[in-house]
């Protein structure tokens, strides 16, 4: 997802988070949890919640129990979590994608660890449930280890083909962080040297593509609006 976070709001969302997260140690990587899953996309509620029950475990969230809940979500959500002090996490997936097997392994992780990283925040005193949390929560997942599930999720181009036998390519993009700050939160955490740059540099690049095209369509239209209206004006002149 676009936003505006600099490399220097990166840098104090990465400083708040280890000053109030002290004593805690994770690694770069959980690819252990990725192949719990089956890698056919075919997977069940059994697995789903095996895992959100492995990341817990590894976020060191002791007693605290997730439970996979399926329900019909908004197109833009991916997940949504309960945040209170009980126990027990429920977390909603939504149900339609579910059943069509609409994300990958990979995505499905990263969306559970997303949301657990809501609870894991909750649990040490970030209880601040506006928007802005969103951008502390990816960060929080890429501080426990899940980095690498946010960096590959964040940005997919996925084939639909369509009722009349036409192929489409679709950009899938999940989480509120970008590539390249996802990249540069692994470089800072774990001492990575992931090419963040680059990929920041090519959002730049998409997204002035997209404004140009945006201005192209109004351009277009207005255009296509004075024509119509000589017309009017010269018709009107005619039989008037």
């Amino acid at each position: 997802m676009k936003n505006n976070i600099t490399e220097h709001g990166l840098d104090l969302i990465a400083n708040h988070l280890s000053t109030r997260i002290k004593g805690l140690k994770f690694p770069a990587e959980v690819s252990k949890i990725y192949y719990s899953l089956p890698q056919t996309n075919s997977y069940s509620m059994y697995d789903i919640q095996t895992v959100a029950e492995k990341i817990a475990v590894h976020m060191v969230m002791v007693g605290y129990i997730p439970i996979i809940q399926l329900e019909e979500l908004p197109e833009s959500v991916a997940g949504q979590i309960n945040l209170n002090d009980s126990k027990y996490v429920y977390i909603k997936l939504d149900k339609q994608r579910f059943i069509e097997h609409k994300y990958t392994a990979v995505e499905l992780v990263a969306i559970i660890a997303h949301e657990l990283s809501h609870k894991f925040l909750w649990i040490h005193g970030f209880k601040d449930t506006s928007s802005k949390i969103e951008y502390v929560t990816d960060a929080c997942a890429v501080y426990v280890g899940f980095g690498d599930y946010l960096y590959q999720a964040s940005d997919r181009d996925v084939s639909e083909f369509l009722p009349d036998g036409t192929i489409r390519t679709v950009n899938h993009r999940l989480g509120y962080l970008e590539k390249w700050q996802v990249a540069y939160l692994r470089n800072k955490f774990f001492n990575m040297d992931l090419p963040y740059k680059y990929y920041k540099e090519r959002a730049a690049s998409v997204s002035a593509e997209e404004s140009k095209s945006t201005t192209s369509y109004w351009e277009g239209f207005l255009i296509l609006l004075i024509v119509a209206m000589v017309i009017f004006i010269i018709l009107a002149y005619i039989f008037g």
